[in-house]
C-alpha cells in the first residue's frame, strides 16, 4: 500500500518545514505559539504571565527574577517551576526577599520544587537590596537608557524571536552598573519579552495582540 503523501511543495506554506515554529490552532479555538504546549506549566506561562507590562515596581522585579532563574536552561523547560519561587521566596517581592539571610538560601537549596542553584538565588537576594527601593521611575529611567525602542511587530515564527540585541547588551551593562548580577544580555533580552518591551510572541497568536495594546 502506497503511504506516499506526495512531493514536497516549497510554495505551499503549510508543507514548509518552518510550518512547525508558527503559530497553532489548539483544541479551545485559540491560536498560539508553537511552544505554548509543551507543558502545563508552559501554557499558564504562555497565556498569563509571558509579555505583560508591568504596574508596579514590584513586577519590574519579579519577572527579573523569573528569567535570572530560567537563565541558562532550556527555553521554557522550567516555567512550571515559576509559582514556586513566588510560594518559597517571599513572593518576589523585593523588600522581602532582601531580608532572606544564609539559613534562608541553605532551605531554599534542599527545596526539590526549586531550581537549587546558589549563585542564582544569592544574586536574586542581592538583586533585591539593590531595587528595593526603586520606584516605577527608576524603572523606567533605566529602560531609557538603554534605548528600548517602540514594540515591533511580531514574527510569524518562533525561530525569528532574537536571542538578544543591542539594546538587551546595553541594558546588561547598565544593570552591572547599578550593581545587579547575573543579568546577561540574553537574560536581560527575556526580561524585556517577559515584560512586554520586545517581541515575545509570534504573529496569529492571540497573545500577540494583546501584546501590543
Amino acid at each position: 500500500m502506497d503511504t506516499s503523501t506526495g512531493p514536497f511543495d516549497p510554495s505551499d506554506p503549510e508543507d514548509h518545514p518552518y510550518s512547525a515554529f508558527a503559530a497553532i490552532d489548539c483544541a479551545d479555538g485559540k491560536s498560539r505559539c508553537p511552544w505554548a504546549v509543551a507543558t502545563p506549566g508552559t501554557l499558564v506561562d504562555h497565556d498569563h504571565e509571558w509579555a505583560v507590562s508591568p504596574r508596579t515596581p514590584t513586577e519590574y522585579f519579579q519577572a527579573l527574577s523569573i528569567e535570572l532563574f530560567d537563565s541558562g536552561l532550556a527555553r521554557w523547560s522550567q516555567s512550571g517551576r515559576h509559582p514556586s519561587w513566588y510560594l518559597y521566596m517571599a513572593d518576589l517581592e523585593p523588600s522581602r526577599v532582601a531580608r532572606l539571610d544564609q539559613d534562608d538560601v541553605e532551605d531554599l537549596l534542599l527545596n526539590p520544587e526549586l531550581i537549587r542553584n546558589r549563585a542564582k538565588i544569592e544574586a536574586v537576594i542581592h538583586n533585591a537590596q539593590v531595587c528595593e527601593d526603586w520606584s516605577l521611575t527608576e524603572w523606567q529611567e533605566l529602560l531609557a537608557e538603554a534605548h528600548v525602542p517602540p514594540l515591533a511587530a511580531p514574527p510569524l515564527r518562533s525561530l525569528d524571536l532574537a536571542d538578544s540585541t543591542p539594546e538587551s547588551r546595553k541594558l546588561s551593562g547598565l544593570f552591572r552598573e547599578h550593581g545587579f548580577k547575573l543579568v546577561g544580555p540574553v537574560t536581560a533580552h527575556r526580561w524585556l519579552q517577559r515584560t512586554a518591551l520586545a517581541p515575545g510572541h509570534v504573529q496569529g497568536c492571540f497573545r500577540a495582540q494583546a501584546e501590543r495594546t
